[in-house]
C-alpha cells in the first residue's frame, strides 16, 4: 500500500496528475483523510493555482517584451546590413578598378617593328588589346589583300 501511495506522490511531483487527483487516488487506496488533511489539500491547490497564474503572467510579459525588443532592433539590424552591403560593394568596386588598372599597366601596345613590349613581354601579349598582329602573321579574322 505504501508503494502505491508513494507512486501517486511521485506522479503529483512530476506534474502528471493534479493535487486533487492525487487526493482522490490516495483516498481510493484507503489513506485519504489521515494522509493529507483537507486544509493541506486546499493549501496545495491554492499554491498550484497561484503558480499557474504566475507562469501565465510571466509568459505574457515575456512575449510582450520580446515584441518590443524585436520592433526596436529590427530596423537597426536592417540598417546595419544595408550599410555593410554598401561598404562591401564599394570595396569590391575599388578592387575591380585596381585590378583593371594593374592589368592595363601589365600589357602595352607596341610598334609593329619591335619584337618586345615596353616591359620585355612579347608583342602578342597585348594582341587582344590592340589591333596589331603578332610577328607570326595576320590575324585569322583579317582578310589578306
Amino acid at each position: 500500500m505504501a508503494d502505491e501511495k508513494s507512486r501517486v506522490l511521485d506522479m503529483l511531483n512530476e506534474g502528471k496528475i493534479t493535487a486533487d487527483e492525487a487526493v482522490k487516488l490516495i483516498e481510493a487506496l484507503g489513506g485519504g483523510p489521515r494522509f493529507i488533511s483537507k486544509e493541506r489539500r486546499e493549501d496545495m491547490e491554492e499554491k498550484i493555482h497561484q503558480f499557474a497564474k504566475d507562469v501565465k503572467r510571466f509568459a505574457g510579459n515575456t512575449g510582450e517584451k520580446i515584441k518590443v525588443i524585436y520592433h526596436d532592433v529590427e530596423p537597426k539590424v536592417k540598417e546595419a546590413t544595408k550599410n555593410a552591403l554598401e561598404k562591401l560593394a564599394s570595396g569590391l568596386d575599388g578592387l575591380a578598378k585596381k585590378l583593371n588598372e594593374s592589368l592595363e599597366k601589365d600589357c602595352c601596345c607596341c610598334d609593329e617593328v619591335e619584337e618586345k613590349c615596353c616591359d620585355d613581354k612579347p608583342v602578342d601579349c597585348c594582341e587582344e588589346e590592340c589591333d596589331k598582329p603578332a610577328d607570326n602573321g595576320p590575324r585569322p579574322d583579317e582578310k589578306q589583300a
